[in-house]
């Protein structure tokens, strides 16, 4: 299970608060700024072999400033169409590429809403073909469409099949090595405690939502 987490570090209060806030605040030069996407989609086109023989996954997160600087910042609609755009083309690349490996995988897209930045591509090692897996987020209690402002403008989304799950961000105790007056203080942000097993040990996680998450997988038949 890879950890979902903030990317701030956790003394740091004002980045808390902010992690899963829109950037509102004017970018300049919004050319630059389309202009790293595309040189984030040719760094990340291919996938890494290695990494997913050893590690049993390979991923692709949206990695471009100043979105991902300290804190997570939300682009705007606009320009997250265009990331939607670049991650539909990884996928397709890459399962071209997993296809050739002649090993069972499990290729997904994860959508992040309104969390845009923690967008991802996701393609995971399962044990036989068309095995999914499916421990990544925890599924939501209802299935929601995508966004219209998505389905409408990317019609390349309706080739996949999409269910909603919940987007959290997770603290552990012991992980993160927490004191009192961190959980206290996670606590008060609405932060719910509960045990768990992670990889066979005892754990406590700290979870809350923060908004939702629709993994895709291409339609078959």
């Amino acid at each position: 299970m890879r950890l979902q987490k903030w990317n701030c570090p956790k003394s740091d209060q004002i980045c808390l608060v902010m992690a899963t806030s829109i950037g509102k605040k004017k970018i300049r030069g919004w050319k630059r700024k389309v202009k790293k996407i595309d040189r984030w989609f040719e760094a990340n086109k291919m996938p890494d072999l290695s990494h997913f023989e050893s590690k049993g996954e390979e991923y692709v997160k949206i990695r471009i400033a100043p979105w991902n600087r300290l804190c997570e910042r939300v682009p705007p609609d606009w320009y997250f169409r265009l990331l939607i755009q670049k991650l539909v083309l990884i996928h397709n690349l890459w399962e071209e590429i997993f296809e050739s490996q002649k090993i069972p995988y499990d290729l997904q897209i994860w959508l992040n809403y309104p969390n845009t930045i923690r967008s991802e591509v996701v393609c995971a090692r399962v044990d036989d073909i068309g095995g999914v897996r499916d421990n990544y987020y925890r599924r939501s209690p209802k299935d929601g469409p995508l966004p219209l402002t998505w389905a409408d403008s990317v019609p390349e989304l309706q080739k996949f099949s999409w269910q909603q799950h919940d987007d959290e961000d997770f603290w552990f105790k012991e992980i993160h090595s927490l004191d009192q007056e961190e959980i206290n203080e996670l606590l008060a942000s609405g932060f719910v405690e509960e045990k768990i097993l992670l990889e066979g040990r005892e754990e406590i996680r700290y979870s809350r939502k923060v908004g939702n998450v629709w993994i895709g997988r291409m339609s078959r038949g």
